[in-house]
């Protein structure tokens, strides 16, 4: 064999070789591709709380001004100078306790005149009673004296009221909230401006107004649960006192009335009062956070984990409270339910649950 034989014959074996090496390689590539598709994909990541009982509370939330059950101005009954005033704002009073003292001098002296003139009338009628016995003055001389006593009588009950009134009392027990009466002023009686205003704050009211379709739900004694800028974290209860049976047209909203107790008069009125209104309550029921429901088309559906896969279930929500929504049907307790990360997920798809 030739030299040139020999060459072209080591060439061929070489590249027959080469072609051998390349295919080998090809093979193992494929099977490393072919190894990876068929490891296992991992799950996505989902947070995950197991499903229990508990109490569901349904309320109504709404806001309001604290404004006091009863509250009146204190006007004057009788003309005359104030002498003395006995309290000032912030005090509390009680009902029929005097307030100021205006000028009674006067009044004092009208008593003490008509006083006078009835003891003469009654002598005189008395005579001529016993006249009259005799047939020595006529009846009708008598009637006079009558009718002239019972007139004067009549004066002097209202001569010794006006004379009552110069002491100006309170009407109602409370706290003097504004004081407008000067001393040495002169006022007159039943005058448009009053001396003094008193809040009686031993019972507070709140005026919400709910939406229409709370009118079913919505009855008086209904509690409720009032949080207060003035008086954060501290727990402040009322009661449903009225509830109007009338909507109004233009808002759709009805008016209803809370009565709050304020024995240690902690509370004021002109408060701003962010107000619950609690009309159900359910104890030992399935419920679940808000953020795991999620609805389309008027439906509702979570997703719950079964054998690391995510599993869409319908349910049936009931009342809610706050951040939670009681499940009627369709859920039970002891589920794990997605609560994070089921907003993209499919029926059957796998998840990796963490726990919180």
């Amino acid at each position: 064999m030739t030299q040139r034989n020999i060459f072209s014959a080591a060439a061929t074996t070489i590249v027959i070789a080469l072609a051998l090496l390349l295919t080998a390689c090809g093979n193992m590539e494929s099977r490393t591709k072919k190894a990876e598709v068929e490891v296992d994909e991992p799950g996505a990541p989902v947070e995950t709380i197991v499903v229990a009982q508990g109490r569901i509370r349904a309320s109504f939330t709404a806001s309001a001004i604290l404004e006091a059950e009863e509250s009146t101005d204190v006007v004057p009954r009788v003309n005359g100078i104030i002498e003395n005033i006995f309290v000032e704002e912030g005090d509390y009073v009680e009902k029929g306790q005097p307030l100021a003292q205006l000028e009674s001098s006067r009044y004092a002296l009208a008593v003490a005149q008509i006083e006078a003139e009835l003891r003469n009338v009654r002598q005189e009628l008395e005579r001529n009673q016993q006249l009259a016995q005799r047939q020595l003055v006529s009846a009708d001389s008598v009637s006079r004296l009558q009718s002239q006593q019972d007139a004067l009588v009549a004066r002097l009950d209202l001569a010794k009221i006006d004379l009552a009134e110069t002491t100006v009392r309170a009407p109602i027990s409370g706290h003097i909230s504004r004081r407008y009466a000067r001393t040495g002023r002169l006022i007159q009686a039943w005058q448009p401006e009053s001396m003094f205003h008193i809040v009686d704050s031993s019972l507070l009211r709140a005026t919400v107004h709910l939406p229409e379709h709370a009118l079913t739900h919505v009855r008086p004694g209904l509690p409720a649960d009032l949080q207060l800028q003035a008086l954060p974290g501290e727990p402040i209860t009322a009661t449903v006192a009225r509830v109007s049976p009338v909507i109004d047209s233009g808002s759709g909203t009805f008016r209803t009335v809370l009565s709050i107790v304020n024995n240690d008069f902690k509370l004021r009125a002109g408060m701003f009062s962010r107000i619950q209104l609690h009309y159900a309550e359910r104890d030992n029921v399935v419920r679940i956070p808000q953020d795991a429901l999620i609805r389309i088309d008027n439906q509702s559906h979570v997703f719950i984990v079964e054998e690391g896969t995510a599993k869409r279930t319908n349910v049936v929500t009931g009342l809610q409270d706050g951040g939670w929504f009681e499940v009627v049907e369709g859920l039970s307790a002891g589920s794990v339910l997605i609560v994070t990360g089921q907003n993209n997920l499919r029926d059957g798809a796998k998840v990796e649950a963490i726990a919180l």
